[in-house]
């Protein structure tokens, strides 16, 4: 396979929904179709949107009356009846039984930020409608993820009579069954891929179900959990406000899933993050300030980068049960002193992530030919489990490679594994699964458990897989452009119109502009850790901007007459009590 091409001098800023920005690959600008003049106009005119906004709603397929209306306004009215979901009505027949009997009921959920919010929004919300309720988050390191045979151990110590599965349990078949012959119902509440044969469970709550009727798929765990919630509610004739104070949790959980942000996941976020602005709870209240974010407005990407790292650092560190009482608490003391647990320990994960991603990229210079592999496979005997999917986040945005990390701990291999939009890592896994001890996720995100002589095999095999699936051109990174612009059209109906388009995230991403033949005005300098700060000018037109990790690039902007192209995104900047408008830069060429 002959090496990746150099495409110019281009230089490129990872577009991720994870934690870290790395300086990589050459992108390639996609520029999109183009769209007839009067089609644009025309919802312009009739919807009085900005005619750019116009055109890129267009491109994101959103055109008719009904659904222009709906993505800028989306309500708490328009969510799905919850009893369209498949098994909704014996779940909750089964919960509202528990409840009036006084059975234990135990939520037993995932150590992750979907699974830490799918548990609090039923574990609280039972728990306030009376429920003798307790719940179970597994320990990365001794039970693993998901329902195990350990668990269920576990349930049987608490006397739980019913237990809700919370972002886990759909491909549990034999451990669910375990449960059913200790005399526990079992009700089952996931977002995942299923697999041929669903649990014999109570009831099996999965929008995923190829035989469920649910209008929307993209549910995160804890949309699943609200919907749950929703029902009892419902069924029981209460106030729906009791379901609704738990939106904060759906948006934040949903928000750091990266699922996508449209149709009831949109709803979710805008209305959560309502709630998480003018009202917080004293958990992320407490969260929100430990960050140093007080004043700051929270958006899908503070919770990515800010609030989501925080909440997962106790399950890859300690165990994830801290996290649900931080989120529960009524004491904003209690919730001052979890936050700075969680702020210690995210400290100390990001330390290792930092080891852990030197060591992998050594390996990768030492040992992996990349003219040859389409996916990375490495393993480690001295790598932290609680990171691995992390640091395969970065090693994949860094070369761009489907990448799978696994820790070697007591004899037994345990992966993550994270890829991209053109290759589903799941279904590579699935085709595999007899070098495999186990394995689950989905198409980006998936973690395996498999035997140490088996990593080799899987290397191979999985790049032989790849060979059908994963082209050379593939392997380039591209950057989707949403509309090439001149700063003249950026008028206040422009940015008006930009801002109600949030909240933003996988398939109604921040749109990305590009502008060309733009001036250097003054001196270009850096900031922080190797970011440069840039003022750009268009005509009479002047804008900031900001590259972060970009320092390298420094003198490219300090040439005498350099005229750049430019791709980035537009934000609103708040210092000082002042809002100014900022060029976010992802790529840009030198001329």
């Amino acid at each position: 396979m002959a090496a990746i091409p150099n495409i110019g001098n281009r230089i490129r800023l990872t577009d991720s929904p994870w934690y870290y920005f790395e300086v990589a690959m050459k992108y390639q600008w996609v520029l999109p179709d183009p769209i007839e003049p009067q089609t644009i106009e025309s919802i312009s005119q009739k919807h009085h949107i900005h005619p750019t906004i116009a055109r890129i709603l267009l491109q994101r397929s959103i055109s008719s009356p009904e659904s222009i209306s709906s993505f800028f306004n989306p309500k708490i009215e328009n969510l799905y009846d919850p009893f369209l979901m498949k098994d909704m009505e014996p779940a909750v027949d089964r919960i509202i039984r528990a409840l009036q009997d006084g059975e234990q009921i135990l939520i037993y959920g995932d150590y992750d930020v979907d699974g830490v919010t799918s548990v609090s929004i039923l574990y609280d919300g039972l728990f306030r409608l009376g429920g003798k309720v307790s719940f179970f988050i597994p320990s990365r390191f001794n039970e693993g993820y998901g329902v195990s045979l350990a668990g269920i151990e576990k349930a049987k110590t608490k006397k739980a009579k019913l237990i809700i599965t919370v972002d886990c349990g759909i491909t549990a078949v034999k451990e669910i069954e375990a449960a059913t012959q200790s005399g526990m119902d079992v009700i089952v509440c996931d977002h995942h891929e299923p697999g041929d044969t669903l649990p014999s469970a109570v009831a099996v709550l999965d929008p995923k179900r190829p035989d469920d009727p649910y209008p929307f798929k993209e549910l995160a765990g804890c949309g699943v959990s609200y919907k749950i919630l929703q029902a009892v509610v419902q069924k029981l004739k209460l106030n729906p406000a009791f379901a609704e104070r738990y939106l904060d949790l759906v948006a934040l959980g949903t928000a750091a899933d990266i699922v996508q942000l449209i149709d009831e996941n949109r709803i979710f976020v805008k209305v959560g993050l309502e709630k998480i602005n003018n009202a917080p709870r004293p958990g992320i209240e407490a969260l929100i300030k430990s960050c140093g974010l007080y004043d700051s407005e929270i958006m899908v990407s503070t919770i990515v980068f800010n609030l989501a790292p925080r909440l997962n650092a106790v399950g890859r560190i300690s165990n994830a049960k801290k996290a649900v009482h931080l989120l529960t608490t009524d004491s904003k003391q209690q919730a001052r002193n979890i936050a700075r647990i969680l702020e210690r320990e995210n400290q100390i994960r990001k330390n290792i992530d930092e080891e852990t991603f030197e060591s992998a990229k050594h390996m990768i210079e030492q040992q992996v030919d990349l003219d040859r592999k389409r996916v990375i496979v490495l393993a480690n005997k001295e790598w932290h489990p609680g990171v691995i999917g992390i640091v395969a986040s970065r090693i994949m945005e860094k070369y761009f490679r489907p990448t799978i990390l696994i820790s070697i701990q007591d004899g037994i291999g345990k992966g993550s594994a994270r890829s991209s939009a053109n290759f589903d890592i799941y279904q590579a896994f699935k085709h595999l699964e007899h070098l495999l001890i186990n394995y689950g996720g989905h198409r980006f995100a998936a973690g395996i458990t498999i035997h140490p002589d088996k990593i080799e095999e899987l290397d191979e095999q999985i790049n032989e897989f790849a060979q059908s699936y994963l082209q050379i051109k593939d392997l380039i990174p591209k950057l989707n452009i949403d509309a090439e612009v001149s700063f003249d059209q950026f008028t206040a109906e422009f940015f008006n119109d930009l801002k109600a388009m949030a909240p933003f995230g996988p398939s109604n991403m921040r749109p990305v502009f590009v502008s060309r033949n733009l001036n250097v005005f003054g001196q270009p300098g850096l900031i922080g850790q190797g970011h440069i700060r840039v003022k750009l000018k268009q005509n009479a037109f002047v804008l900031d901007a900001i590259a972060y990790n970009f320092g390298e690039y420094l003198d490219q902007l300090r040439k005498p007459g350099a005229k750049v192209d430019c791709a980035y995104s537009l934000y609103e900047n708040h210092w000082n009590g002042q809002t100014t408008i900022q060029m976010k830069i992802k790529d840009f060429e030198v001329r």
